[in-house]
């Protein structure tokens, strides 16, 4: 996805966010991709944000690109309802 990107992926350490459960990355096109960073609870994503952020505004700085950030909430419920449905679907 480009020079950042291969960077971010060699050194980019996110190691120190110890309610971080899981981080997932996907690539969109060829100068874009979106990081998904789950959490224990909301109010651990929340704590983790202002430091996260810090932590990437060098990577910014470096590539001279936009990093945003947004926060939303898992909703397990419809989650497991959409796997279900596509379950369906293939079976």
């Amino acid at each position: 996805m480009g020079v950042g990107h291969e960077w971010l992926e060699e050194n980019g350490d996110f190691s120190g966010f110890k309610v971080m459960t899981q981080g997932d990355t996907f690539h969109i096109v060829p100068n874009r991709g979106i990081v998904l960073f789950f959490f224990d609870t909301k109010e651990s994503a929340m704590a983790a944000l202002p430091e996260m952020q810090r932590a990437m505004h060098q990577y910014t700085q470096m590539f001279n690109c936009k990093v945003t950030w947004d926060l939303g909430i898992f909703n397990e419920t419809l989650s497991q309802k959409l796997i279900n449905q596509s379950q369906l679907k293939i079976g």
